[in-house]
């Protein structure tokens, strides 16, 4: 397994990745990856995140995780610390969430660009990445399915979604604080087939433990959906 630290732009942002391949692969399906919220910890290095990096390195795909702008490396137009806070803040319960959208958008670009799509092309999102991923993949063409891990349903609106033809991927907890099990099944239930759902017993929203069962579950996904 290769992982090559790359970097890409976004709103004349640099944004930072990690390109996840075997040496032979890169012209193989390929995976975007798409973290959690930066002001709950959020970044490529998530345990979630790397764990899918890893296993679908092992089951032939590509994958790029990367971090929003003003995580890690990642450039942001805001630069105190505080005020990069507040401002990512916003997004947290709701808000406008555009410019992670972008950096989003940005992504899948710059991965398309690096392996191409002849092969196809999903994306994978943690949490609030299940968001933005979700809305980069319905109107991107070239995006075949998505996963959605832990989907914070209470806090946002997801409308968007409810006619989407694509095949949809739902995993979830039992005790999730971004979203009951009960919401959860229900917000399921207004969505367009093709649609799974699938629960992670004995876990929380962090899947400590259970990384690779999440990530197994999603790369068989990706594969029956190429």
């Amino acid at each position: 397994m290769i992982e090559e630290y790359v970097h890409f732009y976004s709103d004349k942002l640099a944004l930072e990745g990690i390109l996840t391949y075997q040496e032979d692969s890169l012209s193989s399906p390929a995976i975007l990856l798409c973290a959690p919220h930066p002001n709950l910890g959020g970044n490529m290095d998530n345990n979630v995140i790397t764990s899918i990096a890893r296993t679908s390195s092992d089951k032939g795909f590509s994958s790029l995780r990367f971090n929003y702008r003003g995580v890690g490396k990642s450039e942001c137009h805001v630069k105190d610390i505080a005020q990069r806070f507040q401002y990512w803040d916003v997004s947290l319960n709701g808000g406008d969430y555009t410019d992670a959208v972008m950096d989003t958008h940005a992504a899948l670009n710059f991965l398309i660009s690096q392996i191409g799509k002849e092969q196809g092309i999903f994306i994978a999102g943690y949490s609030f990445g299940a968001v933005v991923g979700m809305r980069v993949g319905v109107k991107c063409k070239d995006v075949k399915a998505f996963a959605s891990i832990s989907t914070p349903f209470y806090r946002y609106n997801f409308d968007f979604l409810k006619a989407c033809k694509k095949g949809k991927l739902f995993i979830y907890s039992q005790n999730d604080f971004a979203a009951t099990v009960e919401n959860t099944k229900r917000c399921f239930e207004g969505f367009s087939p093709p649609k799974i759902l699938e629960l992670i017993e004995d876990s929380d929203h962090f899947y400590r433990g259970q990384e690779d069962h999440v990530s197994q579950k999603v790369c068989v996904f990706f594969q029956m959906s190429n």
